[in-house]
């Protein structure tokens, strides 16, 4: 897997902590040329610290993924620099709580403009220099939570899902041209997105060990890939319950807090 990732152009949204930080510090030793993005630069700047001293030519780019002409400039940064991007990951993101009886039209929008029109942003402008070489691989990061409505998280879910049906989408379109596109459905991972305890987090993982996933699933072209399997096998039961189960048992078996206030993480 590490020699996959040997001079590869990997650019990384999202990368100022968390999953996206992580990526980058595992690929930075295995030859990988990182362009890293996300709104902090002080922190884009002690992560190009610790790629370059692991041997990577990096570079950052401090930008938020709702800014259109800000990624696509990001874009040019990339190209100027090296000629190409191999591999774009959206991985920016944000999580949130939206409970039906408390909506936040104000947060469902942010939600749904930072998690699906933020990865559209990023992975766009990369497209037609990928179909120019005809090759390149888009990866989004979506969530288990793509796949049914989950309690309290009607703008997250949703947001989710989006991702999950435009990779899909993309994946058709771009398949002719010989551009892989792959969506990744994380369960619950150490980071600062699941610093609360407002519903169960079952299963979750240290952000080291879903790295390395990512990483192999991205090197083996994954379509579509589901982890850990713990959480895997949960959705599957969930996604083939029928409704009026659904209804009645996800929600006590979430252990969701009562009262919940809109909120984004």
């Amino acid at each position: 897997m590490k020699d996959f990732y040997k001079d590869k152009v990997v650019v990384i949204s999202g990368a100022s902590s968390g999953m996206g930080r992580d990526l980058a510090a595992l690929l930075a030793p295995w030859g990988a040329h990182l362009a890293v993005t996300a709104r902090r630069q002080p922190l884009l700047d002690e992560l190009r610290a610790e790629c370059e001293a692991a041997g990577a030519q990096t570079l950052t780019f401090a930008c938020d993924v709702t800014d259109e002409a800000a990624m696509l400039a990001l874009r040019d940064a990339v190209l100027d620099k090296w000629g190409r991007a191999d591999v774009v990951i959206a991985n920016a993101g944000v999580g949130g709580l939206n409970p039906g009886d408390n909506f936040s039209l104000e947060i469902h929008r942010k939600v749904v403009e930072i998690n699906a029109i933020g990865l559209a942003n990023t992975l766009i402008p990369f497209v037609p220099s990928m179909i120019a070489r005809r090759q390149g691989h888009l990866v989004g990061i979506s969530s288990l939570a793509a796949f049914r409505g989950l309690p309290n998280a009607a703008s997250y879910s949703s947001s989710k899902a989006a991702q999950m049906v435009f990779l899909e989408s993309l994946r058709v379109d771009l398949r002719k041209h010989h551009i892989a596109v792959s969506c990744i459905h994380p369960g619950f991972i150490e980071s600062p997105m699941t610093e609360h305890d407002e519903f169960r987090m079952p299963f979750k993982l240290p952000v080291r060990e879903s790295s390395v996933l990512i990483a192999k699933a991205i090197a083996g072209r994954k379509a579509s890939y589901l982890y850990p399997w713990q959480m895997r096998m949960v959705t599957a039961v969930n996604k083939h319950l029928p409704r009026f189960l659904y209804d009645t048992l996800v929600p006590r078996l979430s252990g969701q807090k009562e009262h919940i206030a809109p909120r984004i993480f």
